[in-house]
């Protein structure tokens, strides 16, 4: 069953956006891209001229495909860098968490505590984490062999 959707220019433009940033949080880290987000980004991207999107997406003719242009990948950039940027930090914390919860409570601790008891726990050292890193960066982080 085929369904239809009206949209008009600027929800396009948006369209296009959320399209390539799906795509590239789904594909840019693979090797073999997953062929049907491929597909869906290239009937989605085919559509640019009859909106008045040609400077978003560039054709292949040869190939028959189509993908975003740079102008596009540029304006995309800013959203990726800071999704990125948040997550570094945010991953970080929660991993420095984890381990450090591990060290401070032992199995036996853990399977008496409460989800709520634990994630109150983590909570109060990823805070910790995020304090410093917001105040330091990386500068006080120290790899040390035990």
């Amino acid at each position: 069953m085929i369904k239809k959707i009206e949209l008009t220019p600027e929800q396009y433009k948006n369209l296009l956006r959320l399209v390539y940033l799906g795509h590239w949080m789904s594909n840019s880290h693979r090797d073999d891209p997953i062929v049907e987000l491929d597909n869906v980004e290239n009937l989605i991207y085919s559509f640019a001229k009859d909106f008045g999107c040609d400077e978003m997406v560039d054709c292949d003719n040869k190939f028959n495909r189509f993908y975003p242009s740079f102008e596009l990948e540029s304006e995309m950039d800013t959203y990726i860098q800071e999704y990125d940027d948040y997550t570094f930090w945010d991953e970080l914390a929660w991993h420095l968490a984890d381990r450090d919860f591990e060290k401070k409570f032992d199995p036996a601790q853990t399977l008496v505590m409460t989800t709520d008891e634990i994630l109150r726990e983590k909570d109060a050292i990823v805070d910790k984490y995020y304090s410093e890193f917001d105040t330091n960066g990386v500068d006080n982080l120290i790899l040390k062999k035990e």
